[in-house]
């Protein structure tokens, strides 16, 4: 008798929930970040971020590059190729560490910049989707959505109001 009483309430209550409204949108947080005034701005200060380093990085390399000729040379004595061959193994090193530090740099200043935004984007992107009468929002890029009717995409709505408050915010 349990059993029945059970399945008689979830049916009622799976027939309640067929017949209510419930709509679905996408959200593309890619292309907002692409898109919006702040997210150009990230971009924009990890990709200065990404060139210091690089060039850094670079000028490390002519001098391993430079040792590397040195050490070569038939002009240095014994005791000199020695140290220059010390010093193009210290070099190795050193630009190794640099590109191992530079690389989790680099990751940490991404998160911190991408969950500042995303901070930022929750409010608005349930306010747009309740604006719109979403009950469910996706993160297109995690929720392995292969086909959407554009009509659910909220991604341009969502752009345009982070602009508006970002705009707001800058004014006061």
């Amino acid at each position: 008798m349990k059993k029945h009483l059970l399945l008689i309430a979830a049916l009622v209550a799976l027939s309640a929930f067929a017949f209510a409204e419930f709509k679905i949108g996408i959200i593309n947080p890619q292309v907002v970040l692409q898109n919006s005034v702040k997210g150009k701005e990230a971009i924009g200060r990890l990709q200065a971020l990404t060139t210091a380093k690089q060039k850094k990085y670079e000028s490390l390399q002519k001098a391993i590059d430079a040792l590397e000729k040195e050490v070569l040379s038939p002009a240095l004595n014994a005791e000199a190729r020695d140290r220059k061959t010390q010093d193009l193994a210290n070099k190795r090193t050193e630009i190794k560490r640099f590109a191992e530090d530079a690389q989790k740099e680099s990751m940490a200043a991404q998160q911190k910049e991408f969950e500042a935004i995303q901070k930022d984007l929750m409010p608005i992107i349930e306010k747009v989707a309740t604006e719109n009468g979403f009950s469910l929002v996706l993160d297109l890029n995690t929720a392995g959505v292969t086909f959407f009717d554009p009509t659910i995409d909220l991604t341009e709505k969502v752009v345009k109001s982070y602009d508006a408050q970002s705009a707001a915010a800058a004014k006061k």
